[in-house]
């Protein structure tokens, strides 16, 4: 019978994580062909400026939510526990809401100091403006996300966090240029109103799944908030390990070059689609089988997951290696000067990938903690590379900053994983 529900769950692993990475394939589809009309209509200077509003979103978001969605994701997948998660969650909702109206508020007010100050480039203070208001609408969506991904509704979790955003954006972003303005700043405007789509939806779905509403549970929010704060600060290593490169080289060298550079950065993440697509549907799953006892069944769906992210990224690589001057040459010939930097981007995404769902791994057995010390140490190196090497190599240089630092982290994982918790019985 265990053989049986081991099978089971594998084949729930490849079929929803099949259709999370086709979510995720049209998703970076849309996300693919909004960079190219950006290029296009706008040029790589514009691209270079959403690309950097898009940072801010991301880092935002991340104060914002603190952690809660990955806590929420673990609470929510644990049996006999959906009143006491659903309570917490309704109790805990003001403060997202809260927190995240202040940091858009705070972004909007800022823009033109940072603007100026910071990155040299005024042109770039309508960016932050219409993505201020994106930080609260972004921030309530991931968190209403998180409730999906525990109840293992992954196809529409999928959809909010991986496909709907660019396929919104896309949709939207043809609206804008032919029936109003063909201005630099649709870009910021349709991307902002594709959120508040994807928000919108979630707040229906929402209310299906925790209705009738209660408060009742036998979690403290500030409990709940001081257990997240780990998995915060290895979510903030994450994101800043994502976006230090462009902000740095956004202060050190202009808009146009930060522009070719996240194209490079937009391709590269192909290699990890897998990685991102099965480990939407087996963090909630390792969390059950460990928590549960059940650590055959853990150990399993590890190997399985880590066999099916090796086979897609390795041909990826494959691929993007062959075809690198004619994927970039899409954008415009002056694009294929980002071409070092894309290869040297794909090596540390396949180690990503290949290394297998380190950070799930971590945050769903209690091991948080460890995961964070290895990320803020994998972010100083980060840090430390980029603006070192920034000023003498460019995109080269904080390309090789993020690999390596990315490879670190994915290696120093894998050794823990394995004295720590893979030693379980």
């Amino acid at each position: 019978m265990k053989k049986i529900n081991i099978e089971s769950d594998l084949m729930e692993v490849l079929k929803k994580g099949g259709i999370a990475l086709f979510l995720r394939i049209l998703g970076f589809l849309a996300g693919y062909l909004f960079v190219y009309y950006t290029v296009l209509y706008f040029g790589a200077e514009t691209q270079g400026r959403i690309s950097l509003s898009f940072s801010f979103l991301m880092i935002a978001s991340l104060i914002c939510i603190l952690g809660a969605d990955v806590n929420f994701v673990k609470l929510f997948a644990i049996e006999n526990n959906f009143d006491n998660a659903k309570g917490l969650f309704l109790k805990a909702y003001p403060f997202f809401v809260g927190g995240s109206l202040l940091i858009g508020i705070l972004i909007f007010l800022g823009s033109n100091w940072i603007s100026i100050n910071f990155f040299k480039d005024p042109e770039l203070a309508p960016f932050l403006k219409w993505t201020a208001p994106s930080i609260v609408l972004y921030t309530l969506m991931l968190i209403n996300a998180s409730v999906f991904r525990g109840l293992r509704q992954n196809t529409l979790y999928a959809f909010l966090f991986n496909g709907g955003r660019f396929i919104f954006t896309m949709i939207f972003f043809w609206l804008l240029v032919f029936f109003w303005s063909k201005d630099p700043i649709t870009t910021a405007i349709a991307h902002t109103i594709a959120v508040a789509v994807l928000f919108i939806i979630s707040l229906g779905y929402l209310r299906k799944y925790i209705t009738p509403l209660s408060k009742k549970t036998k979690y403290k929010v500030a409990s709940f908030l001081k257990d997240s704060f780990p998995m915060f600060l290895s979510a903030s290593m994450i994101v800043l390990l994502g976006w230090a490169d462009t902000i740095i080289l956004g202060i050190y060298e202009d808009s146009a070059t930060v522009g070719m550079y996240s194209v490079a950065l937009k391709i590269a993440t192909v290699v990890s689609f897998s990685l991102q697509a099965v480990d939407s549907i087996l963090a909630p799953k390792l969390s059950h089988a460990y928590h549960g006892g059940n650590y055959l069944l853990f150990k399993k769906l590890i190997k399985f997951a880590t066999y099916i992210n090796a086979l897609f990224s390795i041909t990826s690589v494959v691929g993007i290696f062959l075809f690198k001057d004619f994927i970039l040459n899409i954008f415009g010939s002056e694009f294929i000067a980002a071409s070092t930097a894309l290869l040297i981007l794909c090596v540390g995404q396949l180690f990503n990938s290949v290394v297998g769902p380190v950070g799930s791994i971590f945050q769903m057995t209690g091991y948080q903690k460890v995961f964070q010390n290895i990320l803020v140490v994998s972010f100083i190196i980060n840090l430390i590379l980029n603006l070192t090497l920034v000023t003498a190599y460019g995109i080269n240089g904080v390309a090789f900053a993020t690999a390596f630092s990315l490879i670190f982290s994915k290696i120093a994982s894998a050794f823990y994983i394995k004295k720590l918790i893979w030693k379980t019985p």
